[in-house]
């Protein structure tokens, strides 16, 4: 993995390896994980403010702060897609000098590799959707005022309303009306990633030019406080594509100068305290809801996870580790899949217990069992299209 100081000629880079890049399947799979707990909170398990309504702090003990904590601990539901958004811009920076691609080609590439998945993913909410709503009513209920079931009879209504503008904003990524087809949450996420694909041939044309002008279009995004939500593209431009530079522009530097050797040196246990300390900042912007703050810590999360993991600072060997790169493998299914699976998982308790709220940590019984279902649906699916698209 050493580099050279100067820039050079693309074709005279030493790229890394597959084998190199493949320990970065353990990142994926932490964020993938990650965002599942995050989802499974808030569908299985009415925490945060209404959990303190009926549990008062007044009455914890010391056990009911630790668990609290716990819980705590997955709040950053965003801030990791934001860390896949950086591991998505070093990886296609990778693909792409290693060998690149017209763009015919490319998007061809990314359309076989991303559709099959999401359109099965599109299918199983709603059919999801459908059992809930006609098996479980009292799911959907907005009597409580949990939001929840608001947003679900919203979804519901949408679905029956399904029209081909309703289709054609699916396939683009897009909500039917304000919520995605089958009430799938976690799409919002694809059509950043798309219109980035969209671009790379023309991003990774000039790419510093493109590196620069990420970084302005972000700064002017936040100087006019731009509100994420009111145009797709000018999102991305302004508050997205940002992170996708970030994780190209680490490419070029771990290839082109001596990043990794001088990252080599630091010590393990300054690594672990900064990690500590960016984490727990992330947390605490999170639970703030401070994008845009938590979106450049967990960019700079992910610049430091990556570097250290590609000069082997967390043993490939450990225990953690190889349990996190099984499920980068197939964290894309995990991604698509677990929500509507969630949601399946709160039918169900709905209809066995008759209450549409809960406070008790069924999550964390739900979170394991999705994963696993989440893991034969990729075998099934994902994996059967990947590896017949490779064959064409």
């Amino acid at each position: 993995m050493h580099s050279v100081s100067k820039r050079k000629d693309p074709a005279a880079l030493k790229h890394l390896t597959y084998q190199e890049l493949d320990v970065l399947h353990s990142l994926r799979g932490f964020c993938a994980f990650y965002v599942v707990i995050f989802h499974a909170k808030y569908l299985v398990w009415s925490g945060g403010r209404q959990f303190l309504d009926v549990h008062p702090r007044s009455s914890w003990s010391v056990l009911d702060y630790i668990l609290f904590g716990l819980d705590m601990l997955s709040s950053a539901g965003y801030e990791m897609v934001i860390l896949f958004f950086v591991l998505s811009g070093f990886f296609i920076r990778y693909a792409q000098l290693r060998k690149h691609r017209k763009p015919l080609p490319f998007y061809i590439n990314r359309v076989a590799r991303i559709y099959p998945p999401y359109l099965f993913a599109s299918v199983l909410a709603v059919c999801v959707l459908w059992c809930v709503a006609t098996l479980v009513p009292a799911a959907l209920s907005v009597s409580n005022g949990r939001e929840l079931n608001i947003t679900l009879n919203q979804a519901w209504y949408e679905l029956q309303a399904l029209n081909l503008h309703g289709i054609i904003s699916t396939l683009g990524f897009m909500p039917i009306g304000k919520i995605y087809i089958g009430y799938n949450d976690v799409y919002w996420s694809l059509l950043p990633e798309a219109i980035f694909y969209l671009m790379v041939p023309l991003f990774l044309w000039q790419v510093r030019i493109y590196y620069i002008a990420s970084v302005v279009l972000h700064i002017v995004g936040l100087v006019l406080s731009y509100e994420v939500g009111l145009n797709p593209f000018i999102d991305y431009f302004f508050t997205y594509n940002l992170y996708f530079a970030i994780g190209a522009f680490v490419y070029d530097i771990v290839i082109e100068t001596r990043w990794l050797v001088s990252f080599q040196r630091v010590s393990g246990w300054i690594l672990t305290v900064v990690v500590g300390i960016l984490f727990v900042l992330l947390l605490v912007l999170a639970v703030l809801k401070l994008k845009p703050l938590s979106g450049i810590v967990a960019a700079l999360l992910a610049v430091i996870s990556i570097s250290a993991l590609l000069v082997g600072k967390v043993s490939r060997q450990n225990i953690l580790m190889r349990a996190l790169h099984k499920l980068g493998v197939f964290s894309f299914s995990l991604y698509l899949y677990h929500f509507p699976l969630l949601l399946l998982c709160y039918g169900g308790m709905v209809y066995l217990t008759g209450e549409t709220i809960f406070y008790e940590r069924y999550y964390w019984l739900a979170v394991p069992l999705v994963t696993i279902v989440a893991y034969v649906l990729y075998q099934v699916t994902e994996r059967v299209s990947v590896n017949y698209f490779r064959k064409v």
